[in-house]
């Protein structure tokens, strides 16, 4: 499996105004936009992003020049839409929506990596803590709803006609690729979770590890011995923080600490933690920890089988399927709707739920089928094979794609406007 690089995916997470990928050869202005610099070394970063995207050869240096130019076009455009949503007085982006999109880069970011273990990796590989990478990230995501907030201001009002969503399918019928082969389902999603008695052992296990550290053992060497954490080895480590740096439950406690003091037993969706603050300086403070995570075993996943395998035979049985998706199902956001999670193309289903599929006829039910989010029991409630959009049939997507066509229009127009207003030297060197 190919290694998976942070700095690229960070950039593909926020886009291209980030300007947090650096390299000493190529520190060097590419572009002046207004007050604003694009660095080379941001703009190799995505020239890097693009050609792996769409497999563009380097090596070829007329490939390499036009992707060059085109990064570079879109950049300078992005840098112009944040100009001016800087200078609209009435946008206003505040501190929690900022620290909700930064939680989701950063859930985003750890996807991407397979597991906490390997993510947690990736960072030491590249010299970083969680907490300086949501300080990189920060400044970068609130340009990021800055600039959406502007954007949808300006664009949120474009709409079509009935006449341009016609002219718009009659010029582009023949070159719309076909909907793909999709099957439409509901699902009961019964968690994976612990079990309380393990829970409560492990609770355990770390008082009697926190009493032996207030006895005088080394709260380092008790973290290389015990802790489930990728900080394990440097002693429990963490380096410094502020607020909204780390998950919330353990800032609290941590904010609670005076240097040299150790916190209780702390539970965060990561398991428990011992947390001991070594240094304060202001809103930052330096900490180390001992974890204890909370992860399901072999006996947590059959149980939730045991459950899952008892539904589908009371399904069979005759009983009705929405009665026991609002009894049973994890899944809150399906529950009001009779578990129903609508259309999805085949070809990119998860593998387990395709495989679990492939025998299944509309109205049918798969057997259990595990997926990282628990265990399944899917129905299917249609299928349709692949085909071509008809406007009789696809009205409103057609609409919607005649809106999305006519907003890029709107959007070009506008930035051309914003450009003649503004300097941009392209550095030639």
């Amino acid at each position: 499996m190919m290694k998976i690089h942070l700095a690229i995916v960070c950039s593909l997470l926020i886009g291209t105004g980030g300007g947090q990928v650096s390299a000493d050869s190529f520190d060097r202005p590419a572009a002046v936009v207004g007050n604003k610099i694009i660095l080379e070394s941001e703009l190799q970063a995505q020239v890097q992003i693009l050609a792996l995207q769409n497999k563009v050869d380097l090596t070829n240096p007329s490939h390499k020049a036009q992707l060059r130019e085109e990064v570079l076009r879109q950049m300078i455009d992005d840098r112009l839409i944040l100009t001016e949503a800087e200078k609209d007085t009435l946008i206003k982006v505040e501190s929690a929506e900022v620290e909700e999109a930064l939680n989701e880069h950063i859930e985003s970011l750890r996807a991407q990596f397979g597991s906490d273990e390997q993510f947690e990796a990736e960072l030491n590989r590249e010299g970083l803590t969680l907490g300086e990478l949501r300080r990189r990230f920060r400044t970068d995501t609130a340009n990021q709803l800055l600039k959406q907030k502007l954007i949808s201001r300006k664009l949120g009002n474009v709409s079509v006609t009935n006449g341009e969503v016609k002219e718009f399918y009659a010029a582009y019928a023949d070159s719309l690729p076909p909907l793909p082969a999709s099957v439409k389902l509901a699902h009961i999603l019964i968690p994976i979770t612990l079990d309380t008695n393990r829970i409560l052992s492990l609770r355990d296990e770390l008082t009697r590890i926190r009493e032996q550290i207030e006895a005088g053992a080394d709260f380092a060497e008790m973290a290389r011995q015990y802790s489930d954490d990728p900080t394990a080895a440097q002693g429990g480590e963490l380096g410094w923080f502020g607020t909204g740096d780390l998950v919330l439950e353990f800032e609290n406690a941590a904010k609670r600490l005076q240097p040299g003091q150790l916190s209780g037993v702390v539970r965060t969706p990561y398991g428990f933690h011992l947390i001991e603050v070594e240094e304060k300086q202001g809103d930052r403070f330096r900490t180390r920890h001992i974890l204890l995570q909370l992860t399901a075993d072999a006996s947590d996943t059959a149980a939730a089988m045991h459950l899952a395998d008892s539904l589908r035979n009371e399904i069979a049985a005759g009983v009705d399927f929405c009665e026991l998706v609002v009894t049973y199902t994890g899944d809150n956001d399906s529950r009001k709707n009779c578990g129903e999670l609508g259309w999805y193309p085949i070809e990119q289903m998860y593998p387990e739920f395709k495989a679990a599929l492939a025998d299944v006829d509309t109205g049918g039910y798969s057997t259990p089928t595990i997926s990282e989010f628990g265990v399944h029991i899917l129905r299917v409630l249609d299928r349709q094979q692949e085909r071509r959009y008809t406007i009789d049939e696809d009205w409103d997507t057609i609409k919607e794609m005649a809106r999305r066509e006519k907003t890029g229009r709107v959007v070009t127009a506008w930035i051309a406007e914003i450009r003649e207003d503004t300097y941009i030297e392209i550095k030639q060197y």
